[in-house]
């Protein structure tokens, strides 16, 4: 009888460990020599070698087969992990472009070179032409074999306009730039998808360290070309190897005229070189330094020159979906000033004058938002950014900002004028309702003595409230004033009146 019992209880046991589906499955990728657990909330995994098995899933999204598989190739996309519901896209990414020919493995390299690498997002010189603006870049160091990771958030526009927001966690190891981004479209990135990401982070692993190869000398830049200026000089600042030639090339967009400086690094690898721009216009500089048996290294920069022009460089710039606040920063040149004006929900007017700017702006008002920033300085041409944006509740914040506002009332102060448009809570028992032609009208009462209901509340409401008469509930909504009906003598009484937002079950 016992070893009956104990084989019954062992094939429960096996049914329902069957029953528990996989919280995750894990994905190798050979070309970096890494894995990675997705969790199952991503209900759609798209990788290179699998693409035909959800062919059919892929038509359903108006998607080209042959068009994602050549996405696939020359983005050298590993993965795509789909989550509608929260509206997130996992992208791992790994490509062999410049910085990877450059630093192969960031873990190899001095403070310098990855401060370089860190600082090539957030300045705007490389990234920024892709459209990735750089809220914040930071290093974490994941221990093991997984090391350093670059942790930052961005936004991403192109053409002028937004395409998503979101967090990456990207490095450069095996010879590939290696990105795993969780991008948001629909709404602003969240401390919440953060936190997927960073889930998914720490099941990630390398199966193998590649030795390190002969790799292009150092060449890190303190003072780089800027990406506009209203002078024909700058100078280009930095550290690379002891005696290396520095060379600064200078190409016209819009002639075929170029020019070059060069200049021989320091005992201590340092080099300044001082550039001068031929005639105003979009140039392409070039900043190589080589050395006799090293391989050369590398750094691309745009530069526009116009005689007038006010240097603006925007860092921070709102989202066309905003959140409950929205900060607008950047940078300029000494003593000029910066005027944020807004309209819509709110009316905003405030400048300062600094090389630096930040206007955090209160967005949490429902409504389409119209941001002017302007910029001027006197003698120079003044600039002027526009943005449109909109701010808007989902049900669950909308019910959830209710709540936070919404306060109890007496039955005597819920009828009052200065309460009318005020968000009110009221807990009773519905007593009736009845349904107009586009309304539905439910009377709660706030007390009951006995089979005796009394302070009777009007309550107007836009769907059945869902729950049957007797039932005690929680009705949020705005005080309305008084509701007027006439008693069975035919007398007019008038009662509190609410608007409802939404009801709940009392607990």
């Amino acid at each position: 009888m016992r070893k009956m019992l104990l084989v019954l209880a062992g094939m429960i046991l096996l049914s329902l460990l069957l029953a528990v589906p996989a919280l995750a499955e894990t994905y190798s990728f050979g070309e970096i020599r890494a894995s990675v657990e997705i969790p199952n909330d991503f209900e759609v995994v798209l990788t290179p070698y699998n693409l035909s098995t959800h062919a059919e899933w892929i038509a359903s999204q108006g998607w080209d087969f042959d068009a994602l598989g050549n996405e696939f190739e020359a983005e050298g996309i590993l993965l795509k992990a789909y989550d509608a519901e929260n509206q997130r896209t996992l992208v791992i990414t790994a490509i062999k472009d410049v910085d990877a020919q450059t630093f192969f493995d960031l873990n190899n390299q001095d403070e310098d070179m990855r401060r370089e690498f860190r600082v090539s997002h957030t300045n705007g010189s490389v990234y920024g032409i892709l459209g990735y603006t750089y809220s914040s870049a930071a290093w974490r160091n994941y221990g093991k074999n997984v090391l350093r990771f670059l942790a930052t958030k961005y936004s991403l526009r192109q053409e002028g306009e937004p395409v998503c927001t979101g967090y990456q966690r990207r490095t450069i190891r095996n010879g590939y730039t290696i990105t795993l981004d969780m991008q948001i479209r629909g709404r602003n990135a969240k401390e919440g998808d953060n936190t997927v990401l960073e889930k998914i982070m720490k099941t990630f692993q390398f199966t193998e360290i590649l030795p390190m190869p002969e790799l292009p000398i150092k060449l890190t830049v303190s003072s780089a070309p800027p990406a506009e200026t209203n002078e024909e000089t700058f100078t280009v600042k930095g550290i690379s190897a002891k005696k290396a030639l520095v060379t600064v090339a200078v190409f016209s967009l819009s002639s075929s005229s170029g020019q070059s400086y060069n200049v021989t690094a320091g005992n201590n690898g340092a080099f300044s070189v001082k550039v001068t721009l031929p005639a105003q216009g979009v140039y392409s500089v070039t900043l190589t330094a080589e050395a006799e048996g090293a391989i050369k290294a590398q750094r691309l920069y745009s530069v526009t020159f116009q005689k007038g022009i006010l240097p603006v460089e925007i860092d921070l710039s709102p989202d066309q979906v905003l959140e409950d606040s929205t900060v607008i920063s950047g940078t300029t040149i000494a003593g000029a000033k910066t005027q944020l004006s807004i309209s819509g929900p709110i009316s905003y007017n405030k400048s300062t004058t600094s090389k630096t700017f930040k206007f955090k702006i209160d967005t949490s008002a429902e409504g389409t938002y119209n941001f002017v920033l302007t910029v001027t300085k006197k003698g120079l041409e003044e600039r002027r950014f526009i943005y449109t944006a909109t701010r808007s509740y989902s049900d669950v914040e909308r019910d959830e900002k209710i709540r936070s506002s919404a306060r109890k009332m007496t039955y005597a102060n819920l009828s009052k004028a200065e309460n009318i448009g005020k968000y009110a809570v009221e807990t009773g028992y519905i007593t009736g309702i009845s349904q107009s032609i586009n309304e539905y009208v439910v009377t709660l009462a706030l007390s009951k003595s006995g089979n005796n209901y009394k302070e009777i509340v009007y309550l107007i409401s836009d769907s059945d409230p869902g729950f049957a008469e007797g039932t005690m509930v929680k009705v949020y909504g705005l005080a309305n004033g008084t509701y007027s009906v006439l008693d069975e003598n035919g007398n007019v009484r008038n009662y509190p009146r609410m608007t409802v937002s939404f009801f709940e079950l009392a607990e």
